[in-house]
This record gives C-alpha cells, sequence and structure tokens, in this order.
C-alpha cells in the first residue's frame, strides 16, 4: 500500500507542475502578445503621421506661454507685496494717529 500511495503522490505532482507550466507559459505568451500588438500599433500610428503625435511641439509651445505668463504674474505679485504692510506694522500705525 505504501508503494501505491508513493506513485500516486508523485504522479499527482508530476501533473500539478505539468498544468502549473501550461498556465504560466500560456499567460505569458497571451502578456507578450499584448505587448506586442501594442507596439504594432503604435508603430502604425508612427507610420500614418499620427495628428496627435504631430500635435505635440504645438502643445508644447502653447504650456511654455502658459508658464510664462504664470511667472510673469507671479513676478508681479511679488512686487505687489513690497506695498503690503504687516499686521503689527499696521496695529503700531494705528495706534500713533490720535
Amino acid at each position: 500500500m505504501m508503494w501505491f500511495e508513493t506513485a500516486i503522490s508523485a504522479a499527482s505532482a508530476l501533473l500539478g507542475g505539468f498544468i502549473g507550466g501550461w498556465v504560466v507559459a500560456f499567460r505569458l505568451g497571451r502578456w507578450r502578445q499584448r505587448i506586442e500588438d501594442h507596439l504594432e500599433g503604435i508603430e502604425a500610428r508612427l507610420s500614418r503621421g499620427d495628428n496627435t503625435i504631430g500635435s505635440v511641439p504645438i502643445l508644447e509651445t502653447r504650456v511654455e506661454l502658459i508658464l510664462e505668463e504664470l511667472r510673469a504674474m507671479k513676478d508681479e505679485l511679488r512686487r505687489d507685496r513690497r506695498n503690503f504692510v504687516t499686521h503689527e506694522e499696521c496695529n503700531r500705525r494705528h495706534a500713533a494717529t490720535p
């Protein structure tokens, strides 16, 4: 009886390993195929001269323009802030006036 259980256990382990290998190989193959299909799609878009990809320099220019405008506004706000008076200074000035 002991040899029979050992043989069944070995056959079960061998069969489980074989099935597990097939599952991993199937999933890995499916993943690789999905990646290859994705790359083919990207290459096809690039070869056609996709409008979205062609407009990237225009978008970069617009973003740079917006950033430049924001920097100018930030500098202007800093210059205006120099004219502000602190709360303590305001209280001191009001306390000095009768």
